[in-house]
C-alpha cells in the first residue's frame, strides 16, 4: 500500500512541479467501477455574442448516484480565460488547487492568449455530502474577462468547472477505470494534436466507453471539428455531431446549454478491441479553440495487480554476521483478477540477487498473503545498501504475470549491517641500523583499510583489548626491542579488530651521498655562474648514476644536475653545471648544493644518513672597474651616409694594457651575452648614421660595458688635377673624391679652353669618363688631349660657393 501511494503522490506533483501540459494517465482504478460527471459554465451565455461581456463568479450542478452505487474518489477540475484563480470555495468549503496547468495560445492576428485549468480532490466533500445540488464559487474572472471579450480580445472569454466522480456498483462487471489529464489544444494555428493513452488493458470491448472534460468550444463554431479514436470519428448525435464534437453540451444530462466548455462521454465498442494497451485521440479543429483537460476511459478488464511490503527486516547485531530474515506481504490490490500461485519474488541487495520466493496459493482480489525468507548477503557487497523486494520477478527483471499495473511490483527499506573492519593486508617493517637510532613511521604497516572510524597502535594484545596506554608516537615511534611486535586495534562505530605486524632493525648496506663547491666561485651579475662541484659516497654500497643533484640561491632553484656513473663505495665523481642567477638577488647570497635532491625538496635515494646531503657557500657579486666614458667617431661620408672605422682605436682607452679582453657588438643583447662580435673591427663600415656600438671588457670575474656612437659628415671634395681616359682601367675617369652619393645635388659642369660647354653631371651621371656630351666640336668623342676648365656647383648649405678649376687630360 505505500507503494500505492508513493506512485500517487508521484502522480500529484509532477504537473505541478513541470507544469506539464501533454495529457497522461493520472490515476486508474480497478474492480466493479465505472464513473460519472458533473459541473457548470459561469457563462451567462456562449462567448463571442452581442450580450454584454460579463461571467458568474459561482454556479451550480446537480450530482445523483443511484441506491448501491458508492463514491470512489472525485475530482474538482476548473479553468478560464486568464493567469488563474487557484482558491475557490465547493459549497462554501475552502479549496486550494493542488495541480496548475497553463495553456498559452498565439492567435492569427499574433496576439497571445493565456488560459489555466486547476485541480483539487474533492473525494472527502462528496462522500460526505452524498446526492446533492453543489455550488462552486468565488472563481472570480470578471476583471481579465474584458481583454478576451469582442472587439479588444479574441472571444476566448470563459470559465467553469466540473467533478468527475468514480463509482463502485456491486452489478457492474470487473472494470479498468483511467483517468489522463493535462492541457492541449487545437485551433487555427494548431488544427490537430494527437493523445496516445497507454496503460491500458481491454479483455472485452462490450460497453467500452470514453469521455472528455474539454473547454472553450462554441457551438456555432463547426470548422473541421472532429473527434476520432484510432482513426475512427465517433460521434453521439444530435447532442454531439460528427463534424462539432465540442459544442457546449453535457452528455450525462443531454444538456446543450454548457456554455464554452465540454461534458462528454461516447461508446467506443467498434473504437477499441480485446487484447488492445492502448488508444490514439486525435483531435482536429480549423477555426475553434478546443482545450482538452481530462479523459476518461471504461474497459472491461480481468486483471490482477501484484504488490508487497516488507513488514519488517531482522538485522543482527553481532559484528560480521550477513544473515538477515525478512518478513513481507504480497497484496492483490486495486485488481479484476485473482493473482496465481507461484507468483515469483525476487529480493535484491542493491543490484545483486540475494534471495527468490514465490505466493503458495492463488490470491483473490484484495487478498494477500505473507511470507518469511531468509537472506545471505555476499561479502562482496557493501554493509550499507538498498534492499529491494520484487513480485512478479523470475530473478531476471521479467516478470511472467499479465498485472493491470506493471510498474508497482516493488518495495525497498535501507540495511545496514554490523561489520568488522576490514584490514587488507599488514606487513612487518624493518629499519636500516644506521646511527643508533631507528625510528618507525607504524603506519606504513597499514596498506587499506575499510569501514573505519579509527586506528591505533599499543605495545601488547590486551593494552589494544582495553584500548589502554596506546602509542602516541606512531609516525615516528622507537623501538624498545629487535625484533618488537606492535599490536594494531581497527575501530567502525560497531565492531573492532585487533591484529598485530613486527618492526625490525637490520644492518643493510646502502650508500650516502654528501656533495662539496669549489670555493671559488665568481659570481658576476648578468653572467651565468659556473658551479663546479664533487659528489662523494662515504656509505657502504654504491650510489647509483643519475643521482638527482640541486642547486639554489637563497632557497631559489637556479640549476639542476645528476651523477653520470655509479660512485662505488668511498668514491667520487667532479662536475660542473651553470647556474642562471635570479636577477633581483642579493649582491650577497646563500648558494645552496643538495645530493639527492629532485629539485622539491624529496630524494629517490635511500641513503644510511639522510641529513648530510647538502651544503651551503657564501657567495658575493665580484666587480669590474666601468669604461670611462668614450668618445664618437667621426669620419668623412664616403657615399651614403658610410664610411669605414677603425674601431680599435678605443681600445687604448678603455684597458691600458693588454686589450685581448676588448671586444665590439652592433646591440646591448649581443655584449652582454657575448654573441656575434664584430670580427673586422680595424675596418667595419657603419650600417646606420649615426650607429651605436657597444664595448665589452672583462675579466676573471665579471665584465662591463659601454657605448659610443659612429656617425659621418660631408667633408670638401678632393678634386684631381688629371687623369687619362685610354682605357687602360688606370685613372680613366675624373674621380672627385668625397662626392658621388655623398652630395646628392651637386653639379658639375666642363669647358674647354675657349669657354665652350661640353659636359654636364649630376650624382647620378657618376663621375666623368672624358667623352663630350654637348657642344658642336667634340659630341660623342673623347676630348684632345689639353687642359680644361670645371665649375662644380654642390648645392649644400655648408659649401656655398662653387669649386672651380682645371683638370690635365693625357693619354
Amino acid at each position: 500500500m505505500m507503494l500505492k501511494n508513493i506512485l500517487y503522490l508521484l502522480f500529484i506533483l509532477t504537473p505541478l512541479l513541470g507544469w506539464a501540459q501533454e495529457v497522461s494517465l493520472f490515476q486508474q482504478f480497478n474492480g466493479q467501477f465505472d464513473y460519472t460527471a458533473f459541473g457548470n459554465t459561469l457563462n451567462p451565455d456562449e462567448n463571442g455574442s452581442t450580450e454584454e461581456c460579463m461571467i458568474f463568479t459561482e454556479s451550480s450542478a446537480d450530482f445523483q448516484l443511484e441506491a448501491g452505487q458508492q463514491v470512489v474518489a472525485a475530482y474538482l477540475y476548473w479553468a478560464g480565460s486568464g493567469s488563474g484563480d487557484f482558491e475557490v470555495e465547493l459549497n462554501g468549503s475552502p479549496i486550494t488547487s493542488e495541480r496548475n496547468f497553463s495553456y498559452i495560445f498565439t492567435a492569427t492576428s499574433g496576439n497571445i492568449y493565456e488560459y489555466f485549468a486547476a485541480f483539487a480532490d474533492v473525494t472527502n466533500i462528496i462522500t460526505t455530502t452524498g446526492n446533492a445540488n453543489y455550488t462552486l464559487s468565488e472563481l472570480d474572472l470578471t476583471e481579465v474577462i474584458p481583454l478576451y471579450c469582442n472587439p479588444i480580445g479574441n472571444s476566448t472569454n470563459f470559465g467553469g468547472w466540473a467533478i468527475t466522480v468514480i463509482y463502485e456498483d456491486a452489478s457492474l462487471p470487473l472494470n479498468q477505470v483511467n483517468i489522463f489529464d493535462g492541457l492541449e489544444g487545437v485551433s487555427a494555428t494548431n488544427t490537430v494534436i494527437t493523445i496516445e493513452l497507454n496503460n491500458l488493458n481491454v479483455l472485452d470491448n462490450e460497453g467500452a466507453k470514453i469521455g472528455f472534460l474539454a473547454w472553450e468550444g462554441d457551438s456555432t463554431l463547426a470548422n473541421n471539428e472532429t473527434l476520432r479514436v484510432n482513426g475512427n470519428t465517433i460521434s453521439n448525435p444530435p447532442l454531439n455531431p460528427a463534424d462539432n464534437a465540442f459544442n457546449s453540451t453535457n452528455s450525462f444530462t443531454n444538456s446543450s446549454e454548457l456554455y464554452n466548455m465540454d461534458i462528454d462521454f461516447y461508446n467506443i465498442e467498434n473504437n477499441i478491441s480485446p487484447g488492445d494497451t492502448s488508444a490514439t485521440i486525435t483531435l482536429t479543429s480549423n477555426q475553434d479553440l478546443v482545450m482538452i483537460n481530462n479523459i476518461v476511459t471504461v474497459l472491461n478488464s480481468e486483471l490482477p495487480d501484484a504488490t508487497i511490503e516488507i513488514d519488517e527486516a531482522t538485522v543482527p547485531d553481532e559484528c560480521g554476521n550477513r544473515v538477515i530474515e525478512i518478513n513481507y506481504t504480497v497484496y492483490n490490490l486495486n485488481s479484476t483478477d485473482e493473482l496465481p500461485s507461484n507468483t515469483p519474488i525476487a529480493f535484491y541487495a542493491d543490484t545483486t540477487l540475494v534471495g527468490q520466493s514465490q505466493t503458495t496459493t492463488p490470491l483473490p482480489i484484495d487478498g494477500s498473503e505473507s511470507g518469511t525468507i531468509t537472506l545471505t548477503i555476499p561479502e562482496s557487497l557493501p554493509p550499507d545498501f538498498t534492499l529491494r523486494a520484487v513480485v512478479d520477478d523470475n530473478g531476471t527483471g521479467t516478470g511472467i504475470i499479465n498485472e493491470s499495473n506493471e510498474i508497482n511490483n516493488d518495495f525497498t527499506i535501507e540495511i545496514s549491517l554490523t561489520v568488522f573492519p576490514v584490514i587488507t593486508s599488514l606487513i612487518n617493517l624493518t629499519e636500516c641500523d644506521v646511527e643508533g637510532i631507528e625510528l618507525f613511521n607504524l603506519t606504513e604497516a597499514i596498506t587499506t583499510t575499510n569501514n573505519t572510524d579509527s586506528i591505533s597502535f599499543y605495545l601488547s594484545e590486551e593494552d589494544a583489548m582495553s584500548e589502554n596506554d596506546p602509542i602516541n608516537t606512531t609516525e615516528a615511534y622507537e623501538n624498545t626491542s629487535n625484533p618488537q611486535t606492535i599490536f594494531f586495534r581497527a575501530e567502525n562505530e560497531d565492531c573492532f579488530l585487533i591484529d598485530s605486524f613486527q618492526i625490525e632493525v637490520i644492518t643493510c648496506p646502502l650508500p650516502d651521498g654528501i656533495i662539496a663547491i669549489d670555493n671559488n666561485l665568481n659570481a658576476c651579475r648578468r653572467r651565468d655562474l659556473t658551479i663546479q662541484y664533487t659528489v662523494r659516497n662515504i656509505g657502504t654500497a654504491p650510489l647509483p648514476a643519475t643521482t638527482p643533484i640541486t642547486f639554489y640561491a637563497n632557497s631559489e632553484l637556479i640549476a639542476q644536475a645528476q651523477t653520470q656513473n655509479s660512485i662505488p663505495a668511498g668514491g667520487s665523481e667532479p662536475g660542473v653545471v651553470m647556474a642562471v642567477l635570479p636577477e633581483e638577488i642579493s649582491d650577497d647570497f646563500i648558494v645552496t648544493a643538495v645530493i639527492d635532491d629532485d629539485g622539491t625538496g624529496n630524494g629517490q635515494v635511500i641513503e644510511l644518513i639522510e641529513s648530510n646531503n647538502t651544503v651551503n657557500l657564501p657567495v658575493s657579486f665580484g666587480s669590474i672597474p666601468p669604461i670611462s666614458m668614450l668618445p664618437d667617431l667621426l669620419l668623412c661620408d664616403t657615399g651614403g651616409n658610410s664610411a669605414v672605422f677603425d674601431l680599435t682605436v678605443q681600445s687604448p682607452l678603455i684597458v691600458n694594457t693588454d686589450t685581448d679582453g676588448v671586444q665590439y657588438y652592433r646591440t646591448l643583447d649581443d655584449a652582454i651575452s657575448n654573441t656575434n662580435a664584430i670580427v673586422n673591427t680595424e675596418s667595419y663600415q657603419n650600417i646606420s648614421d649615426p650607429q651605436t656600438i657597444y664595448v665589452r671588457l672583462e675579466n676573471e670575474i665579471c665584465f662591463t660595458t659601454a657605448s659610443f656612437l659612429l656617425s659621418t659628415e660631408n667633408c670638401a671634395p678632393f678634386v684631381p688635377q688629371g687623369f687619362s681616359p685610354n682605357g687602360d682601367r688606370i685613372n680613366d675617369l675624373f674621380e672627385i673624391t668625397g662626392l658621388i652619393n655623398v652630395f646628392d645635388e651637386f653639379e658639375l659642369f666642363i669647358y674647354t679652353r675657349e669657354g665652350n660647354l661640353i659636359h654636364t653631371a649630376t650624382n647620378k651621371d657618376g663621375f666623368w669618363n672624358g667623352i663630350a656630351t654637348q657642344g658642336l666640336l667634340f659630341t660623342g668623342n673623347v676630348v684632345p688631349v689639353g687642359t680644361y676648365y670645371y665649375v662644380l656647383i654642390l648645392n649644400d648649405a655648408e659649401f656655398k660657393a662653387p669649386l672651380t678649376g682645371f683638370v690635365y687630360i693625357n693619354y
